[in-house]
């Protein structure tokens, strides 16, 4: 069974430091979330070394709310017929881990979990489990969320704000590295009747 190592961790990346990284040409056609997420993705990659990651899983409670509410808002005010095609196509969860892919041309194993403020730790969990059966020799795991102002009008529906504004990327790899930050040794998921679920990181400080 093999050792899970953290080997990088890059968290909101600042704006002046997206053009190291994202093309003006290529970033005005994404989203505000999409340009966060593979900024925070490729720096990521670039301090582990691992450019080609064997997976990209991404973990998102609410997926890309700026251009979900543009759509229903759309919906609503025009019907189906005049609704832009790329609002939809950049509302669905799994948008951020396949434009990463496309992005890096990544043909490896890439999926997302959404499931409220516990999607980064299910992402996190799938990868354990891959990479200690041997499945997989790194892996990218993400979470990228972000508040519209339609969330922070409704706090009551929309749960823990405070968990849904963030770009955060992780590698993990059985090679711990030159200098690795930890090593993972478990993600426990709590479900308890009643109450939101929670999850607890387990790791090992190096």
């Amino acid at each position: 069974m093999n050792k899970v190592y953290v080997t990088a961790i890059v968290k909101d990346v600042p704006l002046e430091e997206y053009g190291q990284y994202l093309p003006p040409m290529k970033a005005r056609r994404m989203g505000k979330l999409q340009k966060r997420a593979l900024v925070t993705a490729l720096k990521a990659m670039e301090a582990s070394g691992v450019m080609m990651p064997d997976a990209i899983i991404n973990g998102t409670a609410m997926g890309c709310m700026e251009n979900t509410v543009q759509m229903l808002d759309g919906l609503m005010k025009e019907g189906e017929q005049m609704n832009m095609p790329t609002c939809f196509m950049q509302s669905t969860h799994n948008t951020v881990a396949s434009m990463v892919a496309i992005y890096t041309k990544n043909h490896g194993y890439n999926t997302t979990y959404s499931h409220r403020t516990i999607s980064f730790e299910l992402a996190l969990q799938d990868a354990l489990l891959r990479l200690r059966t041997g499945l997989l020799r790194t892996a990218l795991v993400c979470v990228n969320d972000e508040l519209t102002e339609l969330q922070q009008q409704q706090p009551r529906f929309f749960g823990q704000l405070e968990v849904l504004d963030r770009s955060e990327a992780w590698m993990l790899s059985v090679e711990p590295g030159d200098h690795p930050i930890y090593e993972i040794e478990n993600v426990n998921i709590i479900h308890q009747k009643g109450m939101e679920d929670r999850a607890i990181i387990q790791k090992i400080s190096l």
